[in-house]
């Protein structure tokens, strides 16, 4: 059964709704679904998702964002509890650090002529409110969505109040790991390459070495999303040997967010490198783990 593990909706910063993805899911012909916004994952969104699959299979899913030795880190999460105490806790934490981020860029903005506040970032599925989201609206309202312009007024932003991007989600891999576990999940790294990739580098993510896998591994890592667009050959290449040696899931995702006018069309479809087992095969790392049953220490500040 063939299955895009990695996608979005406008739960975080995807372009489109829970409903509107589970229908370009099916309409792409794939056999099973997933929904793996950013910090985010409610009771609410599943329920609405798994309504919308019908008798299409469906993984709950999240993507936290972390920091490693100072850099971004995506960890993905697949079949967590929706309801975990733990990871509801986290998601709240996420967005208040994440608001109190935003309203800072906002005044800075703000001189420029903007006209909206944070109460008009909120995105319409499930009420979340994003940095994303900001980036989009000041594309739009003030760098007619031109890319570098837009990223080039947001890094001077941060840089006059004095933060990376990674400061936006300071949380430990080491304790997402153990998250996920502990909500009856299993940990898969996102993206871990992506060395041609620029605005991977400006904003700051991790290209991971052999040394951090291996260190993850130690950590609980279960999985590893070689194949995505935006790993080069020889970067899919490397990610799966170490996949193989480790022991690892090796999982494949288009991170599509949707059409969108910023950042460009979507790839879900036109992103090739799925294999027809993959729901099988995620569906057998979870059943091999059983997280559910193996209580680990709770995320902790």
């Amino acid at each position: 059964m063939k299955l895009d593990a990695h996608c979005h909706t406008d739960c975080s910063d995807g372009a489109i709704s829970i409903e509107e993805r589970i229908s370009m899911i099916r309409g792409l012909g794939f056999d099973a679904a997933t929904i793996t916004d950013h910090d985010f994952i409610s009771e609410e969104q599943v329920e609405r998702a798994q309504a919308a699959a019908g008798r299409m299979p469906f993984i709950p899913g999240i993507e936290l964002t972390l920091a490693h030795q100072g850099k971004v880190v995506h960890i993905l999460g697949f079949y967590v509890d929706p309801g975990d105490f733990s990871i509801q806790q986290h998601i709240t934490r996420v967005q208040n650090l994440d608001q109190a981020y935003t309203t800072m860029l906002l005044e800075i903005f703000r001189p420029q002529g903007i006209t909206f506040g944070l109460e008009d970032l909120i995105a319409p599925s499930l009420h979340t409110c994003y940095s994303l989201h900001l980036i989009k609206r000041l594309s739009h309202d003030l760098f007619s969505n031109h890319k570098e312009r837009t990223l080039s007024a947001f890094f001077e932003a941060l840089n006059r109040l004095e933060i990376r991007f990674s400061d936006f989600a300071p949380w430990p891999v080491y304790d997402a790991i153990r998250m996920i576990h502990n909500a009856g999940g299993y940990s898969v790294l996102a993206h871990p390459g992506g060395a041609e990739n620029t605005l991977m580098r400006k904003l700051g993510f991790l290209l991971h070495t052999e040394s951090h896998i291996r260190q993850y591994v130690e950590w609980g890592l279960d999985g590893i999303e070689v194949f995505c667009p935006v790993h080069s050959t020889e970067e899919t290449g490397y990610y799966s040997e170490l996949a193989k040696k480790y022991n690892l899931l090796i999982t494949a995702g288009s991170d599509c967010h949707g059409d969108d006018p910023l950042f460009g069309p979507s790839r879900m479809g036109t992103f090739s490198d799925i294999p027809e087992n993959l729901y099988e095969n995620m569906f057998s790392c979870h059943r091999l783990h059983n997280y559910d049953t193996k209580k680990v220490p709770a995320f902790q500040d």
